[in-house]
């Protein structure tokens, strides 16, 4: 994930904001006992993953049933540049435990276009392969171009209308104005909640206004950037696992939370930590990655 990544990141205060007034309205309830958590990575193809999470000389036809066999889900950033058949997700979800979920990007002729959703035969087409995945399909994510502004606002909410309901969506703003009007932020987030539409946190060094903590559903969708297995990586993990056991006592149902860092192939530890992590707190027995080469750190 390059969007707000910085290869120096000192003295960049990593501390979580408070919630979103919203947050509070959206978590008041009873604590959750089984939350639902979902953690993956961006890809299940990388080549550093032979070797290290894969047997040695596995065959790429084999990666993503063996990353199945790690992870229970994938944020699956494939989809931003073509839009799936319906093949090819039944190919997919056909080498994947029952209880595995897919997290797809809005493919680029739908969300890269003025207005939104223009092409309305690609829009039809990405609704039905959506749909393919069944069982297996947890939250559509959609991101924006860092280029789209609060100007294309009424293009947004427009988009929503045509956004076939039935299919989860949450929704990543990186334009910087976004989160320097909070005033336009807080009525877009209104109308998300209004709409069961889920937001995005993005967590990365550059763009710290884009950690907004604001939730419009009782579900978090949370893309962290990490720096290559800094001490930072590590302690931010354990903030957010803290900060997400506070949302499950107060209601918090999903968590799906992703891992990026420039080198994809770290990305796994990052992973074992904050699951590790999660179980302690929360008295959950969720499965670790079997890491079988340790990385050699240079910090």
């Amino acid at each position: 994930m390059k969007f707000g990544h910085l290869d120096n990141i000192t003295n960049i205060d990593f501390s979580l904001p408070p919630d979103h007034p919203m947050t509070v309205q959206i978590l008041n309830k009873k604590p959750v006992k089984k939350p639902q958590i979902y953690s993956g990575l961006a890809e299940w193809g990388n080549d550093g993953f032979p070797g290290k999470i894969y047997p040695k000389g596995t065959k790429s036809k084999d990666f993503l049933r063996l990353y199945a066999e790690q992870f229970n889900s994938i944020e699956q950033n494939m989809t931003l540049y073509r839009i799936p058949t319906r093949t090819m997700v039944e190919g997919w979800t056909s080498v994947v435990p029952k209880e595995f979920l897919f997290c797809p990007k809005v493919s680029q002729p739908i969300v890269q276009v003025k207005p939104l959703g223009r092409n309305t035969a690609a829009l039809a087409e990405f609704f039905d392969s959506m749909h393919a995945y069944g069982d297996h399909l947890g939250t559509v994510f959609m991101q924006m171009h860092p280029t789209f502004s609060p100007t294309r606002y009424d293009d947004l909410l427009n988009f929503f209308d045509l956004w076939d309901a039935s299919l989860p969506l949450a929704v990543e703003l990186r334009h910087q104005d976004w989160f320097s009007n909070p005033e336009l932020l807080n009525t877009l987030f209104e109308e998300m909640r209004k709409r069961k539409i889920g937001t995005v946190i993005t967590d990365t060094a550059g763009r710290r206004d884009a950690t907004h903590m604001c939730l419009t559903t009782p579900s978090a969708f949370i893309r962290y950037d990490g720096n290559e297995l800094h001490p930072t990586d590590f302690t931010r993990l354990d903030a957010w696992a803290e900060h997400l056991k506070h949302w499950i006592d107060h209601g918090l149902q999903t968590v799906y939370f992703f891992y990026h860092t420039p080198t994809k192939a770290l990305t796994p530890e990052m992973s074992n930590h904050f699951l590790t992590r999660m179980n302690k707190l929360c008295g959950l027995d969720l499965p670790l990655a079997k890491i079988l080469v340790e990385p050699k750190l240079e910090l």
